[in-house]
């Protein structure tokens, strides 16, 4: 009788070692999981939106929530590692505001320059066309002068690519163009030619500029 009790006794407890392995197990491979998330977000992410961003936070927490339904003492190990990714969290979050700030910035002088949602990401110039492209380079090149005092140069850097890009579009509808628009612009192109040339090498670097990249 007491060899059956024992023997009961030790199969419980074996029963009950296998359990704690097991769920230590599932609570690591839970913990790389979220680990290898981060990991993999970091690594491939390119487009750093608040969209982006919100569905990366959601992915994140429904992860780590996974982990806390199962109700257990996590290992010191299982916390280390859990503590790692959460650095590494705070670290994209960071990537991420400062990205989408910056994108932001960008849009807004698009807008200023150009008019709300005239230019995008895209940075096309179809809307351009012979009848407005007199007054479109008129109301960039005055904005640029009203405002070069504040830019920055990587805010320059940013203007002559919109520059370049209006300018593309311009050659496309050249042969529509009025003559006398034709010459206005050219007068507008050499007033932007020097504003920049001597505003650019004055201006100051953003102190943003690493955390762009």
């Amino acid at each position: 009788m007491k060899s059956r009790q024992y023997l009961i006794m030790i199969g419980i407890a074996a029963s009950s070692l296998v359990a704690c392995e097991n769920n230590s197990a599932k609570d690591e491979q839970l913990a790389d999981d979220i680990d290898n998330y981060v990991d993999s977000v970091t690594t491939n992410v390119s487009n750093y939106t608040k969209e982006t961003w919100d569905d990366i936070s959601a992915t994140y927490a429904a992860k780590k929530a996974e982990l806390k339904a199962e109700g257990r003492e996590l290992s010191a190990e299982v916390k280390e590692e859990l503590d790692e990714a959460e650095q590494k969290f705070a670290s994209l979050r960071t990537k991420f505001e400062s990205n989408i700030k910056a994108i932001e910035s960008k849009q807004a002088m698009r807008d200023e320059l150009f008019g709300a949602g005239k230019v995008g990401n895209d940075l096309s110039f179809a809307w351009v066309t012979a009848a407005n492209a007199k007054e479109v380079y008129v109301n960039f090149v005055n904005t640029v002068e009203r405002n070069k005092d504040r830019y920055t140069r990587e805010d320059w850097d940013e203007i002559k690519v919109l520059y370049e890009a209006l300018d593309n579009r311009k050659n496309e509808i050249e042969k529509d163009l009025a003559g006398a628009d034709n010459r206005e612009i050219a007068k507008q192109k050499v007033r932007f030619v020097g504003i920049k040339a001597v505003n650019r090498l004055t201006a100051k670097v953003d102190e943003n500029t690493d955390s762009k990249k």
